[in-house]
């Protein structure tokens, strides 16, 4: 810039600068709050939209409506959008039909008969000619009279939805946000992933779940294909897209209540794409609610009380825990024989932690059968049981099954009764809670005893867990867990098989939809002999075992495995 400075001494090009500046800066003061509300708008409506897509429902809560096939009506809460294009938005199939997918990216560029070179799902390939883009417009024609920009017709199954200017603008708007420009915890080079460890967790099982997935992690970053030389020129974009992996461990400390603002903080230091296994010393509620909130994938937390929810979506669970025990004794003793059929059922806890939720559990399943014969017997939490215990309560009652929410120990103490009273036909206990289903009881009292196994059968699990001991032995890591360290290793075997299918489509919600789709083609063994996730399912073993426990040790099972 020129200056020019007169007789007075003044500078005449500052004096425009800075009037120029004050202008400017008055401009743009006085365009603030018309820029605020415009933002808080776009918010408002891109919040609508997402409700739009997610739940069928207007802003009013009003479901919208439909027509599917030409002539049927439907509405939201029958045909909502996710329904077929999934929370990810990236489509997919089922039935030979191929839903596409309903990202920015997918809608507002030329789809053509493959997008990509190499590896990729069906459900991302265009079948025929190169489409048009989507702009506003004919997206707005698409989704109210199944047009799309070349001119033709969707498939009749896509509903044609009666919308008006305001639900139609906010779902639009929703559609034309791209969420994957920016995922948590993906850059150029890395993908970052966590687990959580709280505070009071055992230090042998701590140490037995990290030293697996910090080995696994570096087998990962092993580079021994040289996947680095091949994300730099190979043509596949299953290559292309190759990172390393880091892992983080978020530890939770102090009373539960402290541990959103914790994990908060830990994701705003380092936001991560997934969370992997975990241990909690008490409950996961916390956990699976920030992982929820912050849309973090959570795949299979190692623990027995997992938060049970029909609308949450984030989180895998190995199954419903203690929980899913109940519920298998429940439809045990609905079938069982005409000797024990109509029996009192007496059942005895701890008034803390898993006995509780399981003596729930059991009430809300027995309600279902209209069997009103259930009696609680509480036990305080630091109460010591023993003889008197036992002799006080076998007074009151001296006939019907028993079952016990107790430890190993705990049950142990029913061993100091010699003989139980004849009138008791039954006594069933969680394998899951004692730990151990050697228990140490008299040979009459051994004869009466079930307990609920929720995982298969000892013989058939010991050639599952080959694998993981040979990897453990590797690794010169002691095997102490077998079933933390089985499903820990399990759980990152999973997701290496997730991450390799994803290409490029880095999102949380699309991690838990491939899991849905591939857990039960996996060729990774558990220590479950089930396990798949449907659409929506969120607990992967859905029954258990009702075994006998042989004089010899040994386990067998009694009516096969039972799905509740």
């Amino acid at each position: 810039m020129i200056s020019f400075i007169n007789r007075f001494g003044i500078c005449w090009s500052r004096v425009v600068l800075i009037l120029t500046l004050a202008l400017l800066c008055s401009v743009a003061l006085a365009d603030q709050p018309a820029k605020t509300e415009d933002t808080a708008a776009d918010t408002k409506r891109l919040d609508i939209g997402k409700q739009i897509y997610l739940t069928g429902h207007t802003a009013s809560g009003d479901a919208i409506q439909a027509i599917v096939g030409g002539d049927a009506p439907v509405n939201g809460d029958q045909f909502s959008c996710v329904s077929c294009h999934r929370r990810s938005r990236l489509g997919s199939s089922e039935g030979g039909k191929q839903v596409p997918p309903l990202t920015a990216k997918a809608l507002f560029k030329p789809a053509e008969a493959s997008v990509t070179l190499g590896v990729l799902p069906k459900a991302f390939k265009y079948a025929g000619s190169m489409r048009l883009p989507y702009t506003d417009e004919t997206l707005v024609r698409a989704i109210r009279e199944g047009i799309d920009p070349s001119g033709r017709k969707l498939d009749p199954l896509m509903p044609r939805y009666a919308l008006d200017e305001d639900t139609v603008a906010a779902l639009t708007v929703y559609l034309k946000s791209e969420s994957s420009s920016s995922i948590p915890g993906v850059d150029g080079t890395t993908l970052h992933f966590a687990t959580v460890v709280t505070e009071g967790v055992d230090p042998v099982k701590r140490k037995a779940m990290l030293d697996i997935l910090t080995g696994y992690f570096q087998d990962k970053n092993a580079d021994t294909r040289h996947n680095t030389k091949r994300a730099k020129f190979s043509a596949y974009k299953m290559y292309q897209v190759y990172r390393k992996w880091e892992l983080h461990v978020w530890e939770l400390k102090g009373a539960e209540s402290t541990w959103p603002v914790q994990l908060e903080n830990y994701y705003k230091a380092q936001p991560v794409l997934a969370m992997l296994g975990g241990l909690s010393a008490s409950g996961w509620q916390p956990i699976h609610q920030f992982c929820e909130h912050f849309e973090v994938a959570c795949l299979f937390p190692n623990t027995d009380v997992p938060v049970i929810s029909d609308t949450d979506f984030y989180t895998t669970y190995f199954s419903k825990g203690i929980t899913l025990e109940a519920e298998v004794l429940a439809n045990h003793l609905k079938n069982t024989t005409a000797k024990t059929k109509n029996q009192a059922i007496i059942q005895v806890f701890r008034d803390n932690g898993q006995g509780v939720v399981a003596a729930k559990a059991l009430h809300n399943a027995l309600q279902k059968t209209d069997e009103p014969r259930l009696q609680d017997i509480s036990v305080a939490g630091s109460e010591k049981l023993g003889t008197a215990f036992w002799e006080n309560l076998f007074k009151k009652q001296d006939k019907g099954i028993l079952v016990v929410w107790l430890n190993k120990e705990d049950l142990e103490t029913l061993g100091d009764i010699k003989k139980l009273p004849n009138g008791i036909a039954a006594v069933y206990g969680s394998a899951n809670l004692m730990g151990d289903p050697a228990v140490k009881l008299p040979d009459a009292t051994k004869a009466k005893l079930y307990l609920i196994y929720p995982w298969e059968l000892p013989d058939a699990k010991q050639v599952q867990l080959m694998r993981v001991k040979s990897w453990l032995k590797s690794k010169q890591i002691p095997f102490v867990d077998e079933h933390l360290q089985a499903n820990t290793f399990f759980s990152a075997q999973v997701l290496a098989e997730v991450i390799m299918h994803l290409l490029d489509n880095f999102s949380p919600a699309y991690i838990i939809e491939r899991v849905e789709g591939m857990l039960a083609t996996l060729s990774t063994n558990s220590i479950y002999p089930h396990l798949s996730l449907g659409a929506g399912q969120r607990f992967a073993s859905k029954g258990g075992y009702i075994v006998k426990v042989s004089p010899d040790g040994h386990l067998l099972s009694e009516n096969g495995w039972i799905v509740p």
